[in-house]
């Protein structure tokens, strides 16, 4: 069996619907873990290892893409731009990161960088007429895959999916208050 079919799905492809296959093992650790967490843990690590968020728009990066993105949601049209600290504060990454995406977003001509009018000292980044149509052309293929995702699963699955992923979501956010009450009060 390859890497990347879970015994459930390959048997279920097969025809095999029955009891077994639907609660069938996944692997942990070498060995077979029958649990749903552990359906559920594998059928989520299937999504990274697809590494859908690639394929958004040809020849450009995850990450170069969430930039152009953040930019475009975060600065106000006709605006000044961002400055890097700016950037990598809202995208919690380091500004050096930030000023090696910025570096190749402007050597592909999606952003320039301009002098602040209020602060010489200060460099802002904004947005290209380019790299406008690079977010606008990102948006319509998100747009469009996640219509595909809906007709493929049906507007009745579509919506159970996005209520448990919702809950999901506040699940997370908290744990992650809980967490951080915790670490406070230590």
């Amino acid at each position: 069996m390859a890497d990347d079919q879970h015994p459930d799905l390959h048997n279920e492809r097969n025809g095999n619907k029955d009891k077994h296959s639907r609660e069938g093992p996944c692997m942990k650790d070498g060995r077979r873990e029958d649990s749903v967490a552990g359906r559920l843990l594998y059928s989520i690590r299937m999504f990274h290892k697809q590494e859908w968020d690639q394929h958004l728009i040809s020849g450009y990066t995850p990450g170069e893409i969430r930039v152009l993105m953040g930019l475009k949601h975060h600065i106000e049209p006709a605006g000044p731009g961002m400055k890097v600290s700016e950037i990598s504060s809202m995208m919690n990454v380091t500004s050096p990161t930030i000023t090696q995406f910025i570096n190749a977003l402007e050597s592909k001509g999606l952003v320039e960088r301009v002098m602040d009018a209020q602060d010489r000292r200060a460099v802002r980044v904004q947005l290209t007429e380019e790299g406008n149509r690079v977010v606008q052309q990102t948006y319509q293929n998100v747009k469009n895959s996640f219509n595909d995702l809906v007709d493929f699963l049906g507007e009745e699955d579509s919506v159970k999916l996005t209520e448990l992923l919702t809950k999901v979501y506040h699940f997370h956010e908290q744990k992650r208050k809980s967490n951080e009450t915790t670490s406070d009060n230590e």
